[in-house]
């Protein structure tokens, strides 16, 4: 198999659960993937409850506002659990896959989807950096969010949670469009200084922040490279 489509064909999804789950992107992916599935569940820390049902409108759709710790305390059972783009925003992301499995059904997968931080191109280099600091403001405005993982710390927490890959994809889009200026990602990284810094912000973060915009517009930005990992409890 060569991609995550390929790989979803071939399986009944049954009980679904997209964790830290946004506004449904990848749980509208999971449905429209898998050759079958009996329910979704979208699970999210903020109250995305209104795009995500818009997003995800399969059958047997539910949304839940709650943080992951205290879902897992439940009483539940999930065939597909997915996290995606979100490794990087758990506290405690070890722990955490490890916990899944007292919601996992016997034969239930994990799929996880991240980005990562190495073998980057120059303009996926822009990308990092300006996330990093984006990470960096977030933290400070007390939301967890740390920088990219590399593959190695992705696949170490995977497997210290018991996990093992049955299949791995990467996209590394060492030929992603690259964009040039100081607007799209450099000008969501100022929004965020504008929202951590409503007074100004301090010389350092300026300083930061203006050297990753004129690298944007002299060598641009390119999304970053993706891995999927299908794992299961072993």
């Amino acid at each position: 198999m060569e991609s995550l489509e390929e790989y979803l064909q071939t399986r009944a999804g049954g009980a679904i659960l997209d964790i830290a789950c946004g506004g449904g992107a990848f749980a509208r992916r999971l449905v429209d993937g898998l050759a079958s599935y009996a329910s979704v569940t979208g699970l999210d820390i903020a109250d995305k409850r209104d795009e995500f049902l818009a997003n995800v409108d399969g059958h047997d759709v539910t949304f839940v506002a709650s943080a992951i710790a205290d879902y897992l305390r439940g009483d539940h059972g999930f065939d597909t659990i997915s996290v995606s783009n979100a490794l990087h925003h758990l506290e405690g992301v070890g722990d955490i896959l490890r916990d899944l499995r007292a919601i996992a059904n016997a034969d239930a997968v994990v799929i996880i989807h991240e980005m990562y931080a190495d073998g980057l191109t120059p303009p996926q280099q822009t990308q990092r950096d300006l996330h990093a600091l984006i990470a960096r403001l977030h933290l400070g405005m007390g939301e967890y969010h740390r920088e990219a993982y590399t593959r190695g710390d992705i696949h170490g927490f995977i497997e210290g949670a018991g996990l093992e890959v049955a299949h791995a994809f990467d996209a590394p889009h060492d030929d992603a469009p690259v964009e040039k200026g100081p607007d799209g990602f450099a000008g969501r990284a100022g929004s965020v200084i504008a929202d951590a810094y409503p007074d100004g912000a301090p010389a350092d973060v300026s300083t930061e922040y203006e050297r990753l915009k004129a690298r944007a517009v002299e060598i641009g930005v390119a999304r970053p490279p993706q891995m999927t990992l299908v794992c299961a409890y072993e």
